[in-house]
């Protein structure tokens, strides 16, 4: 698992419904604030049951390395403008990148490289700790939780 495995799983998660797929298509084209806020239900329900889906067919090895690069992924936008975007306490600015992960890699390439395209209070904690409770479904033990990056907010120190 690498970070283009990572995407892939992402990315699958989303064309499993051709309305959902086209519906991202047009908040990604647009940025429309009101379709990206209709996606945030949508990423925390439909689209983290597909990434489930798949995540339970990992081995131990591949779903802890897809929880690294999860890690990664929100360690690296804990980032003091990606916040002022997109608001919330320290966990809803965890759940707010989550939701940025959770839109794919091309929304999360766009945020990444200019924050101002960020909307305010949407969220999809699901996402982040998705990983962590298909290994404890699956493996009957807690992942060890942050041993690469903290996800919390405000763990990026070079961010803040």
């Amino acid at each position: 698992m690498n970070a283009t495995r990572f995407w892939e799983i992402i990315e699958t998660a989303w064309t499993t419904d051709r309305d959902l797929f086209d519906l991202r298509k047009t908040a990604l084209t647009t940025n429309d604030p009101t379709l990206i806020r209709q996606l945030g239900t949508i990423v925390s329900t439909d689209i983290a049951d597909h990434i489930r889906q798949q995540l339970v067919y990992l081995d131990d090895g591949e779903l802890t390395k897809f929880n690294h690069v999860m890690e990664e992924k929100l360690f690296h936008i804990d980032r003091e403008e990606i916040h002022e975007r997109t608001g919330g306490t320290d966990e809803g600015f965890q759940n707010r990148r989550s939701f940025i992960v959770g839109m794919g890699e091309q929304y999360y390439d766009m945020v990444d490289e200019n924050p101002s395209v960020a909307t305010m209070n949407v969220s999809a904690g699901e996402i982040g700790t998705i990983g962590y409770d298909v290994y404890e479904e699956k493996f009957g033990e807690e992942f060890e939780r942050y041993c690469l990056h903290c996800i919390e907010s405000g763990s990026n120190s070079r961010g803040w």
